[in-house]
């Protein structure tokens, strides 16, 4: 096997390992976000931080961020299960909470980066242990006992004296650029979260797009999280406008399927878009893939912040800033998406229209 071959199994393996990771992660954010947006019906929003109406509102804000403070222990907890199996669960748990949270002499919290790198340690120290010869008798004690203890010792460890002070230096220059986005850089940000919000209609790419804006936004930065919300509504927002408003090109099925395509644009579903790609990929990739970038650009612009993880229509009551700016910059996208297939499509026979 060459190296390259190699190269491309270990970064498959990862990606794996990652989505898996996400998957678990997506619900417990979604959750949290959801109710974030119940309390935003009543509540206001003070410089980021939710202020909810009552007693009653304070009670499910609270509920929803003990979501948000489990979504990183849970992201490191399935990425080193998802390596090691079972027995990674546990020290996934630990230290994803454990890189959450200051910890050793300065009081370093490495977050989202933290949890994610420890991740895969866990997952890989698991492995390894796992295929140790030991004695017969001390077999049914690995997988609950010796497996989840030395492993959240050492890697805990490691992650303290080692590994903590490198991965806070990424993350304060991750927090650096970020301050220093504006204009074209800002813009630029916007064109590749928009296409990555496209590239799949929700698949792996979408997934990497979640992650990046999510690790954002634990370390305050809510506008990418905003643009990223607002783009995954684009595509099927777009994909459904284009079956009804270009007649000529689209069928009868194809309209019912606009129907759910609108449906679930509401709930920033990019899957809605999937249908018509089945159909005619290669015009609906572009057509969708630039239409959310050009969204995503000028969102960055004007500086759409969101506070919750899911996106559409529904989600406005979690944007704190550029409200107007969300529904018009979705409206903008998909405007694109139908501009292109207007010319790039061609139409179908009066036959085929039945």
């Amino acid at each position: 096997m060459s190296n390259d071959t190699k190269k491309k199994g270990l970064g498959a393996e990862l990606f794996k390992h990652f989505n898996t990771g996400i998957s678990y992660f997506l619900p417990v954010i979604i959750a949290g976000g959801m109710l974030f947006s119940f309390t935003l019906i009543t509540g206001t929003v003070v410089d980021g931080q939710i202020l909810p109406s009552n007693q009653f509102w304070q009670n499910v804000y609270d509920i929803g961020q003990a979501g948000f403070s489990m979504m990183v222990p849970v992201l490191s907890a399935y990425i080193a299960y998802s390596i090691g199996s079972k027995p990674a669960l546990a020290p996934g748990f630990i230290l994803g909470y454990v890189a959450n949270n200051p910890i050793g002499a300065n009081g370093i919290s490495t977050g989202f980066l933290g949890a994610l790198i420890l991740g895969y340690v866990v997952g890989y120290v698991v492995k390894w242990i796992k295929k140790l010869k030991v004695p017969q008798d001390l077999q049914p004690m690995m997988p609950t006992f010796f497996v989840p203890l030395c492993t959240t010792l050492v890697v805990g460890i490691f992650y303290v004296y080692v590994l903590t002070v490198p991965l806070n230096a990424l993350v304060q220059l991750i927090v650096s650029l970020m301050y220093q986005l504006n204009g074209t850089s800002a813009v630029v940000l916007g064109l590749g979260i928009g296409l990555l919000a496209a590239a799949d209609f929700g698949g792996p790419c979408s997934k990497a797009a979640t992650a990046f804006t999510l690790a954002l936004m634990s370390e305050g930065f809510y506008g990418p999280n905003g643009v990223f919300r607002m783009c995954c509504a684009i595509p099927p927002l777009g994909m459904g406008l284009a079956a009804f408003l270009l007649r000529d090109r689209y069928t009868k099925a194809d309209r019912q399927l606009g129907i759910s395509a609108l449906f679930l644009c509401s709930a920033g579903i990019t899957e809605g878009a999937i249908p018509f790609a089945g159909k005619d990929f290669k015009r609906t990739w572009i057509a969708c893939a630039i239409g959310t970038a050009v969204a995503g650009g000028i969102g960055m612009l004007h500086e759409i912040s969101s506070v919750v993880a899911f996106g559409g229509i529904v989600a406005i009551t979690g944007v704190t800033q550029g409200k107007l700016w969300y529904v018009v910059d979705m409206l903008i996208g998909a405007a694109v998406i139908v501009a292109i297939l207007f010319f790039a499509k061609p139409k179908l026979d009066p036959a085929e229209l039945k």
